[in-house]
């Protein structure tokens, strides 16, 4: 059954983009989230496929937080981008990024995930606000905007869906940055939920659990909790945000139900324990560049790293943007760098902010910091 299911993805996926690349030139609006740097990559790598099959793409990104850092990667040839800087009145929400960072490595008691719910849920009706008012002024107004046959948008929560219509896209697809599959999305798509055996999206529980950990699942999914559900409780008010600015027009569950495919950024191979049907298409493989290594150009330092005889291989280790590794604890930097020493015949780089790492006796491990990489 899995086998039949993994092939009615791939031909699903292969026949998606078929499709589009034999329409004569869609108009696509792609709606990015401006979160972090994953988010802002993920929608040009996305975009740049698009723009290679003939389409004309253009990005209505909000950019907030401050976690993007732009120079790092530049807009793909072809496309075009609007950006929205969302403007927070809060303080604690412009410095979102350094206050996420602080908070990532900490366990946190119910009270600090309700109150950074809170904070969160706040920030996404703001951010929505913004872009329906001035951002989705700034959009009509630009020599880029056209009439679009087209538009993908992230389903955090239903704001996408809001700005879509309200610039006259009545086709919509949703677009993941990550495997998860929220209730509130699967509810749309006509899935049933079924928290009983189906675990939420942030716990760590497989679909094998115990009656004690079944309870705590159904109490996950129903709690008031933002930060745990952020998505679900987003949708009454955004959806009163919308009919503000457009009481004529419908609410947006039944717009959201409209919506006919979903595009997850993951694997087919990975196991969710809930039936997919065929309208979610995997996109995790997207613009995977198959280069030979002989035509690699690497930095010396990283050459050298590879090139070592004695070494069955290079482990590259690395917690993306968000995580600021310098507000990491030192017990958890030790329980990594004890799990690297576990297999000492290969070599490990590490991409950290911190620059000194102590590491263990056996342990060949090099650190990348401000690029640069130091021998630990």
């Amino acid at each position: 059954m899995n086998i039949i299911i993994s092939i009615n993805f791939s031909y699903l996926f292969f026949n998606f983009f078929l499709l589009l690349n034999y329409i004569n030139c869609l108009n696509i609006l792609q709606i990015v989230p401006g979160f972090t740097n994953s988010h802002v990559l993920f929608n040009y790598r996305l975009a740049e496929e698009l723009t290679k099959l003939g389409h004309s793409v253009v990005l209505w990104t909000q950019m907030e937080m401050n976690m993007v850092f732009t120079g790092d990667f530049k807009l793909p040839d072809g496309v075009n981008e609007i950006r929205e800087s969302i403007q927070f009145k809060d303080k604690l929400k412009v410095e979102g990024l350094k206050v996420f960072q602080e908070m990532i490595f900490q366990s946190g008691t119910p009270y600090e995930l309700w109150w950074t719910g809170r904070e969160f849920k706040e920030m996404r009706l703001e951010a929505c606000e913004q872009m329906l008012g001035e951002g989705r002024a700034k959009l009509l107004s630009s020599v880029k905007y056209q009439k679009f046959d087209l538009a993908i948008g992230h389903f955090h929560d239903f704001c996408p869906v809001a700005m879509a219509r309200s610039v006259g896209v009545s086709r919509i697809i949703w677009i993941t940055h990550g495997p998860s599959l929220y209730d509130f999305t699967s509810l749309s798509l006509g899935l049933q939920t079924f928290p009983s055996f189906v675990p939420h999206p942030l716990s760590f529980n497989s679909d094998r659990m115990n009656f004690l950990q079944r309870l705590i699942n159904v109490i996950w999914h129903y709690s008031g909790i933002e930060f745990v559900n952020l998505p679900n409780v987003l949708l009454h008010e955004e959806n009163s945000l919308y009919k503000k600015f457009f009481p004529k027009s419908k609410n947006l569950w039944s717009v959201g139900q409209q919506v006919s495919v979903l595009l997850l950024n993951g694997e087919r191979f990975l196991d969710f324990p809930r039936p997919l049907p065929t309208f979610i298409l995997n996109l995790g493989s997207l613009a995977s560049k198959q280069q030979k290594l002989n035509k690699l150009i690497l930095d010396p330092e990283i050459e050298y790293i590879y090139s070592k005889k004695e070494s069955k291989g290079v482990v590259i280790f690395s917690m993306g943007t968000v995580s600021n590794t310098t507000n990491m604890p030192l017990r958890m930097t030790k329980s990594f760098l004890n799990a690297f020493g576990r297999i000492p015949e290969y070599d490990f780089l590490w991409k950290t902010e911190q620059t000194e790492i102590e590491g263990i006796g056996g342990l060949r491990m090099y650190i990348y910091v401000d690029g640069l990489i130091k021998k630990n």
